[in-house]
């Protein structure tokens, strides 16, 4: 029923429903009119019977007037049985067409008997008796006749309208029984036909309703009855264009959507490998494939390189790497000559353009056909997109479009990628020209201090060096002249063993002060020195420990109740490394006599009875580096002294216990020397560490760190 129209179901089913209507009732009528034939027959057949009746009454009253008539000779009798008479023959008339030979006899009896009678009724007349009972027993014979043919027509006629009347009984019940049968089939043909009908309507409705559902929920898989002949098909097949027209659109806003994503990653991030692998996962996607390969041309070997992919196995990922592919050799190199994209529908079949082992690799693992896009720049030639999947054949101008469309963005991501490594180059030479400059620069500005302390030094020296050693000589020379001039003295008195004490006390501390002037000039004269000996591979480990014990000991013989835990990790894979011993030496003393100071100072504080003061000596193999690391639990500093404490001249100790200069001159050996760094990282009331790197080879100096700055 698909193949007709609904218009057409719902005519059939009207026109059927109709014809059933009409073949009924035309039934019904032919019947209803049978059975009014039949009524009619019967209310003829009881008018006949009544006339029969009637005719019968009338003969009877003719037979009592007759023999009245015969036996009264009245007139009035006469004249009675004359009426009996022709009211007997009218209803014999009635009955006529009946049966005209019955009635015919009826008539012929009757008029017998009344002719018999009238000559029996003139013989009593003429008084001969005899002859006239004669007569009127003949004339009775044909009475009785007459009364039984009579009573037989009513008999007749009475079965027959019994009959006539059971006859349309019966055949109004069949007509009814057959109306009703032929109902009840209608009735359950109109419920079939309209089952029918509705059914072949609902249910493709209903599916379509469904497909409807699944549409509005964006299941573009849902599936669409067939399309019919029918208006449903018409539908189901405006459906079908529909839903094709959505599936078209969603691949589309797809792929815009993949295109904006590549497109956002290219403009936002530099970073070329997760460019190319968000291009790759995207190509396979939307190309309904299953790998996805990336590839860079080397200009410099003429070769392939593979750089990114998606969706392939690790072993074929390091095949791949260790197997660039030669340019003039596969599709990727056809593609890169053409210029556009390059098909291989069947990598068994194909002999041409197939790279062997990479062909051999990708049947292997169940791969069947690809596809290969040029990363074209202007007429530069960047690598190549590869797309393979596990079908066999050639895929579609939309899904060749769109491979080509992830080339240029590949393309132009490479060749970002190239401007951006070519502009960090030049930057990065750029920087190293600047810094080689401002290191230049400072050099000679260091210089310059150098010169200047170096002169000025040189004038110290001339002119305070030599008056401090006649000071500080005279200085001594007197106090032993002090000596011996109380020695000379028998009995001194009080008043002159005051004064030579005081003298001698006055001396001493000339003395003592010469010393630390001679102390300070003899530090600048060491600050101005470029070098104090020969770079040569030396043991820092076993540096390291000799310069911890001397300092420790000269500390020890300085005071006697001086005491430290001492603290050694040393890197046992250090090795040796070119350096100044020498200088490095006058360095270590510094940090060393600086962490001995301050954790002496805090335990002297005495704030912390369970105080116990530390140094601890740390080295490190760093490759081509190596660290120092001195770190003691002392009085530590704030961060204003850490930007102060590699300035020359400054110090933290009182006045007469430092000179200022240790860690300018350390800082100095550390970064111009030896183009190393010293940081210095400190917690007041917690501990102080320096960290000092210095390079394996002697190297240009690099840029000094600033001073004062912290780890």
């Amino acid at each position: 029923m698909a193949w007709l129209t609904i218009r057409m179901r719902l005519i059939l089913l009207t026109c059927a429903g109709l014809f059933v209507l009409i073949a009924t009732n035309a039934y019904l009528t032919k019947k209803l009119a049978e059975n009014s034939a039949g009524m009619i027959t019967a209310a003829d057949l009881l008018k006949s019977i009544e006339e029969a009746n009637n005719a019968q009454i009338a003969f009877g009253e003719l037979r009592y007037w007759m023999t009245d008539l015969a036996v009264s000779q009245l007139t009035m009798a006469e004249r009675s049985a004359a009426a009996a008479r022709a009211r007997v023959e009218k209803h014999l008339d009635e009955l006529q067409s009946w049966n005209p030979q019955r009635i015919a006899t009826v008539r012929s009896e009757v008029a017998q008997y009344a002719d018999l009678a009238g000559k029996a009724a003139d013989e009593y007349t003429d008084d001969r008796r005899v002859i006239g009972n004669s007569l009127l027993a003949q004339a009775r014979q044909h009475s009785m006749v007459a009364d039984q043919l009579i009573a037989a027509i009513v008999q007749e006629l009475t079965g027959a309208a019994i009959a006539a009347r059971q006859r349309v009984v019966a055949e109004a019940e069949k007509a009814t029984r057959l109306s009703q049968i032929v109902v009840a089939a209608a009735v359950v043909l109109g419920a079939l036909l309209t089952f029918l009908i509705l059914r072949s309507i609902v249910v493709p409705l209903r599916r379509l309703t469904v497909a409807m559902d699944g549409l509005n929920a964006g299941n573009v898989a849902v599936a669409i009855p067939e399309a019919g002949r029918d208006e449903i098909g018409a539908m189901a097949q405006t459906l079908t264009m529909f839903r094709d027209t959505l599936r078209e659109l969603r691949e589309t806003l797809a792929q815009l959507e993949a295109l904006r994503e590549v497109g956002r990653a290219v403009s936002s991030t530099l970073d070329l490998d997760r460019v190319l692998s968000i291009i790759a996962a995207r190509a396979v996607d939307l190309a309904r494939a299953q790998a996805g390969m990336i590839y860079e041309f080397d200009e410099a070997t003429r070769e392939f390189r593979f750089r990114a992919s998606h969706g392939i196995e690790t072993a074929l990922t390091e095949q791949l790497r260790a197997a660039p592919i030669r340019f003039g050799e596969g599709a990727i190199s056809a593609a890169a000559v053409a210029g556009s994209p390059t098909q291989i529908p069947d990598l068994l079949r194909e002999r041409e353009l197939a790279v062997p082992k990479l062909s051999a690799a990708l049947s292997g693992l169940g791969y069947r056909s690809l596809i290969a896009a040029p990363l074209l720049h202007e007429q530069d030639v960047l690598g190549g997109l590869v797309v393979a999947r596990c079908e066999a054949g050639e895929f579609s101008k939309e899904i060749v479009s769109l491979i080509e469309s992830f080339a240029t963005q590949s393309a132009l991501a490479v060749r970002n990628a190239k401007l951006f490594e070519e502009q960090r180059r030049r930057e990065r030479d750029l920087r190293v020209a600047h810094e080689q400059l401002k290191q230049a620069q400072a050099n000679l500005i260091h210089a310059e201090k150098m010169a200047s302390l170096g002169q000025l030094t040189a004038g110290i020296a001339h002119e305070i060096k030599n008056p401090l050693n006649f000071v500080n000589n005279f200085a001594e020379l007197s106090g032993e002249l002090m000596q011996e001039l109380r020695d000379t003295i028998p009995a001194p008195g009080a008043e002159q063993e005051e004064l030579i004490a005081t003298l001698g006390a006055n001396l001493e501390k000339i003395v003592e002060h010469g010393r630390r002037a001679d102390g300070i000039v003899t530090s600048m004269l060491l600050h101005s020195r470029g070098g104090t000996g020969e770079r040569r591979a030396t043991d820092l480990n076993a540096l390291v420990e000799e310069v911890l014990n001397l300092a420790f000991h000269g500390a020890r013989a300085r005071d006697r109740s001086f005491n430290i835990v001492l603290e050694r990790d040393f890197d046992p894979t250090l090795g040796p490394i070119e350096l100044v011993p020498q200088d490095i030496t006058r360095v270590l003393l510094n940090l060393f006599g600086n962490g001995f100071y301050a954790a002496n100072k805090r335990l002297g504080e005495g704030t912390d009875p369970k105080f116990q003061s530390s140094l601890r000596v740390t080295t490190r193999d760093l490759g081509d580096q190596v660290e120092i690391r001195v770190r003691d639990n002392g009085v530590g500093m704030t961060p204003e002294v850490q930007t102060k404490l590699f300035t020359p001249f400054f110090t933290t100790k009182p006045t007469g216990e430092g000179t200022g200069l240790g860690l300018s001159i350390s800082y100095d050996i550390v970064t111009q020397q030896h183009s190393g760094t010293i940081t210095v990282d400190s917690r007041p009331g917690e501990f102080t560490e320096f960290t000092v790197r210095l390079p394996r080879r002697h190297q240009p100096a690099e840029p000094a760190m600033a001073k004062g700055a912290s780890a």
